[in-house]
């Protein structure tokens, strides 16, 4: 009898990050007023922020606040 092959195992995925509650509001607010589309959280480039019409962007998690407020501004 010949030995039977072991499965390559993949590597565990990392547990997702969690939202700040700040930060929650705010992409809530931003979502509400119309800004974004929808985000979600990356663990290695921050927030992903999703837009009409153009292409998504990646903030990191220290600039969100000043970045939705240029968006405002906008």
């Amino acid at each position: 009898m010949t030995p039977k092959r072991k499965k390559n195992l993949l590597p565990a995925a990392p547990p997702p990050m969690e939202v700040s509650v700040d930060d929650r509001i705010i992409l809530t607010g931003a979502f509400k007023a119309g800004l974004i589309q929808a985000w979600k959280r990356d663990t290695e480039r921050g927030y992903c922020l999703a837009f009409t019409g153009r292409q998504d962007e990646y903030v990191d998690v220290k600039h969100l606040p000043k970045y939705l407020e240029a968006l405002k501004t906008r």
